[in-house]
């Protein structure tokens, strides 16, 4: 099975254990585990910033003993216009055109996926097969590297 097909599977049963929430109080860290195609998810680990739970001995602990990791968090998306620089770019929080986003970023040892949904649309997934960029993106994918380290 893909990353990209388990992160769809991960984000369903996470949207189930959040209820639908998309104003979570704190980023969650789930071990997902595959038995013969039928997906684990347990909530291991949260905290109200995300790079720090990234960051975590213990999220590395559960890195390495899952098959995959999720990572669900929740804010403000806003679009972004083509050709805008970041410097120039309205905070989502303050974008007249903002939507409430529930995040859930999944990854293995080789790549990673992402599955989003919007509050407006709840029924409707966003998903991202490793083209992901940026600062999370990044975290997510280091926190598997000190997993792999550490069994070394």
């Amino acid at each position: 099975m893909s990353v990209l097909a388990e992160a769809i599977k991960a984000e369903k049963l996470i949207s189930e254990l959040v209820e639908g929430n998309f104003s979570l109080p704190q980023a969650i860290l789930y071990s997902v585990k595959n038995n013969s195609g039928k997906l684990e998810v347990v909530k291991r680990h949260q905290c109200g910033d995300v790079y720090d739970l990234l960051d975590d001995e213990f999220s590395t602990e559960v890195a390495r003993n899952s098959d995959l990791i999720a990572l669900a968090t929740s804010g403000w998306a806003a679009p972004i216009t083509k050709g805008q620089s970041v410097d120039d770019m309205t905070a989502p929080s303050k974008h007249p055109e903002r939507r409430r986003v529930r995040l859930v970023v999944t990854a293995n040892r080789t790549s990673k996926a992402s599955v989003l949904r919007f509050s407006d649309n709840p029924d409707e997934i966003v998903t991202d097969d490793d083209q992901a960029k940026g600062t999370l993106a990044d975290a997510v994918q280091d926190l598997f590297a000190r997993a792999l380290a550490s069994r070394n």
